[in-house]
């Protein structure tokens, strides 16, 4: 047998490592790990039958074409889109939600589940907002008045 050259001896040993690393993971989830001599058929390769690397069949994509029932009220999704996240939104998803005319048709039962979807989503994004998840994250130590005294009269390092 030759000599290994040292990168050789360094590549085989990185390959040592990763193999044993391997073996780590498969015994983390209970995969049987076969013995060196295992081989199956003589064909060089260890025998993993709990593995399956072969090819899966690819699924089909198809175009979905979904459409939302607001959209057939061009006039309401085109002013729910413009004051979405602004002042009036509420005011105006619960003139559309509740009639107090009297004298409106109202909508699809689709289109009603739309808008209190709506309705929903909107207090959670104002409840996330009020929370100060819009505000960008800030250094709280240079916002108490204490630790700026501190730190002023802390000696320079």
């Amino acid at each position: 047998m030759s000599q290994l050259s040292p990168a050789d001896a360094d590549a085989v040993t990185r390959m040592q490592k990763r193999i044993a690393a391997l073996e780590r993971l498969l015994i983390t989830h209970g995969i049987a790990v076969p013995d060196d001599h295992t081989l199956s058929g003589g064909s060089g390769t260890l025998d993993f039958p709990e593995l399956d690397f072969s090819d899966r069949p690819q699924k089909q994509v198809t175009a979905l074409a979904a459409r939302s029932a607001l959209e057939d009220f061009e006039h309401i999704a085109r002013t729910i889109t413009e004051l979405w996240g602004k002042d009036g939104f509420d005011e105006y998803l619960a003139r559309l939600i509740v009639d107090e005319r009297g004298t409106r048709k109202g909508f699809t039962m689709d289109a009603m589940e739309e808008l209190l979807l709506l309705a929903r989503l909107a207090r959670a994004r104002k409840a996330l907002y009020g929370m100060g998840f819009d505000r960008p994250p800030r250094d709280a130590w240079k916002e108490l008045p204490e630790a700026e005294r501190r730190s002023a009269r802390a000696p320079a390092g």
